[in-house]
């Protein structure tokens, strides 16, 4: 009796034995291989997401920008104070009056702050040109070189023109899902030519007529 318990006991382990089974090498082949794919398809957009709130934190500093240059012209009705980066950017006076520290600018028009991507901001001045222009007439230009850390006409950089014409002020910003090559600020007209933004050898311009 008790040797045929002992068989049994036997047959049972061995049946056990045999139902644990591994992975094969196929099965760990085609487990990788998923790996992989779902490596390649997801990384590109956690980097996009990325990106994304960095272009929303550069787009917050933009705004600050803007009701900086907004405040500025109407105050002093117009960019004839201001036409040069220098009275632009003074240290105690011009934009700065209306900027937070860490969004300064120094007399070269280079800010105090960096982008996501630790760069500098710049900001430029741009008078229009010809006859019978009307000195308090410009504009400021505040530009982020973007994530490729180049002024070019893609859609990687980001770029607010904020101008004073005939003391009408406007504000428009470009960039990032836009060409700024083709933008324009739609709003603001000089003898119903509409105010248009463009990047020409690395130096962003707004061109309008008057």
């Amino acid at each position: 009796m008790q040797k045929l318990l002992r068989k049994k006991n036997k047959t049972r382990k061995n049946k056990i034995s045999v139902t644990k089974k591994g992975f094969t090498l196929v099965e760990i082949l085609i487990v990788v291989a998923v790996i992989g794919i779902l490596f390649v398809t997801l990384v590109p957009r956690i980097d996009f997401a990325g990106d994304k709130a960095r272009e929303t934190g550069v787009k917050t500093n933009f705004r600050s920008f803007e009701l900086a240059a907004e405040q500025l012209l109407r105050e002093n009705a117009g960019i004839s104070k201001h036409d040069t980066l220098s009275k632009l950017c003074a240290a105690n006076g011009g934009l700065n009056l209306y900027l937070d520290a860490g969004l300064k600018f120094d007399t070269s028009g280079v800010s105090a702050s960096l982008d996501p991507w630790n760069q500098a901001y710049t900001v430029q001045v741009v008078k229009p040109t010809g006859a019978g222009i009307n000195a308090n007439n410009g504009g400021i230009i505040f530009i982020c070189n973007g994530k490729d850390s180049l002024l070019s006409t893609d859609t990687d950089n980001y770029a607010s023109a904020t101008v004073f014409i005939d003391g009408v002020i406007e504000s428009e910003t470009v960039g990032f899902s836009s060409n700024i090559e083709c933008a324009s600020i739609e709003s603001v007209e000089a003898n119903a030519t509409a105010a248009a933004m463009t990047i020409s050898s690395g130096k962003a311009t707004v061109k309008y007529k008057k």
